[in-house]
């Protein structure tokens, strides 16, 4: 076997990796990569040669990753990533300037850091000044023309619904601490972000329309607060599936409480902005699509 330090793997392949993970068939991804299926597979074959480990399991004429498969497919999305930004930093015109950002609080903690990490890469000369705060804060900013770009949070017929672009989609989730009690009191305690959050209206309006009595107990703008008062087994409330932490657990239907719908996050961007707020909210949407 070839030692490890000469053993580099090509970008070409792991695009190709990349490609046939994301649509299940080597025949698709031959047409997205414009190639034929057979140079597709033999690019395969190679690649699993120089691991030395099965990456695929043939399904029909489907395929999905192998253990060692899902393993590296992390591996191959940071190089593919990383190889986007060592080229876009010596090919991209240097843009300069500045970008006012804005994010709900809720969720802005978890998403922004990587879209701020992999902008910076390839335009170190911007300027990007973020802004923190509820949807309908930023909304208010935004029209005003405080804010360059911003993300927003609504869920379908909400109060935000058909602003913006939506850029990604997750579940709601009722969340309670592990081995509460809440949820089994006869009126229901909610902890819930101030009014016009698209969360507390789409608790409450799954509440009203189930016939289940409840009563807000405690509000926050942030989750940290929501947090607190679950923490305290005092109160249950409504998040996305992805910020539910090993101490709490997902309340549904064997609880007594319906179905949330899932939330959108939406961008929004006007038009004629310039050259470094429109790279940067090219750059929003990528960090969405990434997995």
């Amino acid at each position: 076997m070839m030692p490890l330090s000469n053993l580099l793997l090509e970008t070409d392949l792991m695009r190709s990796f990349a490609v046939i993970s994301e649509f299940g068939s080597f025949s698709a991804a031959a047409r997205r990569v414009n190639r034929t299926p057979s140079a597709i597979s033999m690019q395969m074959k190679k690649l699993e040669e120089q691991l030395g480990r099965q990456l695929f399991v043939r399904e029909g004429r489907t395929v999905r990753l192998t253990a060692d498969g899902e393993t590296l497919l992390s591996y191959a999305q940071d190089m593919l990533r990383l190889n986007e930004a060592a080229v876009a930093r010596f090919h991209e015109p240097a843009i300069e300037g500045l970008v006012r950002f804005g994010a709900p609080d809720d969720f802005g903690t978890q998403y922004v850091p990587p879209i701020l990490r992999r902008f910076a890469d390839t335009h170190p000369l911007v300027e990007v000044e973020v802004v923190l705060g509820t949807s309908q804060n930023l909304l208010h900013r935004f029209d005003e023309g405080k804010l360059d770009v911003t993300l927003i949070a609504s869920v379908p017929g909400g109060i935000n619904d058909g602003i913006g672009e939506v850029v990604f989609v997750e579940q709601l989730v009722w969340v309670g601490i592990k081995g509460g009690k809440s949820h089994k009191l006869p009126i229901v305690p909610l902890a819930l972000s101030d009014a016009g959050c698209c969360w507390r209206e789409a608790a409450t309006d799954g509440l009203i329309s189930a016939g289940i009595d409840f009563r807000i107990a405690y509000t926050s703008e942030t989750v940290l607060g929501q947090q607190a008062a679950l923490m305290a087994d005092l109160a249950v409330a409504p998040m996305p599936a992805s910020m539910v932490t090993p101490q709490f657990e997902v309340l549904g239907s064997k609880h007594r409480l319906p179905a949330l719908p899932s939330y959108h996050v939406c961008l929004c961007q006007p038009s004629g902005i310039g050259a470094a707020a429109n790279a940067f909210a090219h750059y929003v949407r990528e960090s969405f699509k990434a997995p």
